[in-house]
């Protein structure tokens, strides 16, 4: 197997006379015959290899072994380990990133952070041909255009991947020869995550009832269409001076220019303009591309899409522009503050207080800045806050929810007046989008006997 290893550095050109790499290992099969392969073909590259582990802290004493399992293999080899301990659950419950983004770029940000500290050149991945298999299939599954479906990149920048030529069972067998007992995850055998539920169940399904090759297709795939895309996007590189002025702030698209290209490059184009301006395309899906092509294109002067990571895209007449949204001066994200009812709740953040007044009789007048609920129908206690991302209601009369930043956009609530808007909810949901809508959940009827009526003020200086 080290000669199937070795071709496809050779056929990939991965790895250079003299280089440095620094190798992550987890502890598992593929990442331990990694660093034993590199191991193995020092002296013919003339390389020198170092090691980097990541405990994630998911499991415990399990994942601490793991940690103690690399660090001996590498003083067995004789050679460099750098290892940390990272909490992504604390992570995760602040940026509220799922397990496997989060643990990836923590994982990535040390791994870099390593390299640059001991001037590695490359950092090596333990990825094969299985996972390529599997990242192909889950982004079919999910929808993906030819970045997803060109599955993960032999090589990109300073990341290498030397093992993307062989499979799983090369790897098995890799392990048995060298007698290299690698560390087995338990969590790899648990189906709340896509990837082991595509790789325990869907998968074998495949391969029995539909094609006894269906790996080897996907990875087949993988390669046609990755070269295919990588193909486009040179193109646009090509042609990225005459579409795109750049500056700091900005991006500019020329719609002339924009309009003559064909539609694949179109696509590519915008993604990467995308990406070069947020450093990624994360939540960016074929709707938001296509949407964003139908403004460049057909979009009246001055109409605007908001794009997911804080990015806007305003029509011009001969330019469509691409631009992160500026945080007010006068932002604030309020963590939640409990109402008193009956009472006057200060938010001085936001320069408002609520008037909570508790009546036998419906209210005679009823204005924007106020909202009246049946009290019997609320879950107290009651707070206020800002938005958060994920928000959804139903407002009254509607018979769905809706997502808080469309119920904004629908509205025409101005951009900035969004994230100081008060958000008024108790322990079933959003009750008042304050100023704007009353949510279905507790609005009164003929039977009420008991209202809530919640009032806006702005609040006065001492000295007024």
């Amino acid at each position: 197997m080290l000669e199937k290893i070795k071709d496809w550095i050779d056929k990939n050109k991965l790895l250079n006379k003299g280089e440095k790499i620094l190798a992550a290992c987890s502890g598992g099969p593929d990442s331990v015959v990694l660093v034993h392969s590199l191991w193995m073909l020092r002296s013919e590259y003339n390389i020198s290899v170092a090691v980097a582990h990541v405990d994630h802290m998911f499991r415990g004493k399990e994942s601490r072994e793991d940690a103690d399992f690399v660090q001996a293999l590498c003083h067995k080899l004789g050679v460099d380990c750098y290892r940390t301990a990272i909490d992504v659950p604390q992570f995760i419950a602040i940026s509220k990133r799922s397990p496997q983004d989060a643990a990836r770029e923590l994982r990535y940000n040390y791994l870099y952070q390593v390299a640059q500290d001991i001037n590695a050149d490359k950092i090596a991945i333990g990825h094969q041909r299985d996972d390529q298999a599997e990242t192909v299939l889950i982004n079919l599954l999910r929808g993906a255009g030819g970045t997803g479906l060109g599955g993960i990149k032999t090589a990109k920048s300073c990341v290498i991947r030397p093992l993307m030529g062989v499979d799983r069972k090369y790897i098995d067998d890799y392990c048995l020869v060298h007698q290299l007992n690698p560390r087995i995850d338990s969590s790899n055998f648990k189906t709340d995550y896509l990837r082991n539920k595509v790789r325990l169940k869907l998968l074998p399904e495949l391969e029995q009832n539909y094609n006894s090759s269906i790996r080897e297709a996907l990875w087949r795939t993988a390669e046609i269409v990755g070269t295919d895309h990588e193909f486009i996007r040179e193109t646009v590189l090509n042609l990225w001076s005459e579409v795109i002025k750049e500056d700091k702030d900005k991006v500019l698209i020329n719609r002339k220019q924009f309009s003559c290209l064909h539609l694949a490059q179109q696509r590519a184009l915008l993604r990467m303009v995308i990406e070069k301006k947020r450093g990624n395309t994360r939540g960016i899906t074929f709707y938001h591309v296509e949407k964003f092509i139908e403004k460049v294109i057909e979009g009246q002067v001055g109409s605007v899409l908001e794009l997911p990571g804080q990015q806007v895209v305003q029509v011009g007449y001969d330019e469509v522009e691409l631009r992160g949204v500026k945080p007010l001066e006068n932002q604030t994200n309020i963590k939640p503050i409990k109402l008193d009812i009956p009472g006057v709740t200060n938010i001085p953040e936001l320069n408002i207080a609520i008037e909570a007044e508790v009546l036998d009789t419906p209210p005679l007048k009823k204005h924007s800045n106020t909202a009246v609920f049946d009290l019997q129908q609320l879950s107290p206690p009651i707070y206020i806050r800002t938005r958060v991302e994920g928000d959804r209601f139903q407002p009254v009369g509607m018979k769905g929810s809706k997502k808080l930043k469309d119920f904004f956009i629908d509205e025409k609530i101005p951009r900035e007046k969004r994230d100081i808007t008060p958000i008024v909810y108790d322990n079933k949901g959003i009750l008042w989008v304050g100023g704007y809508r009353q949510a279905e959940q507790g609005k009164t009827t003929v039977n009420t006997q008991q209202f809530l009526q919640l009032t806006l003020n702005t609040r006065r200086n001492k000295n007024d």
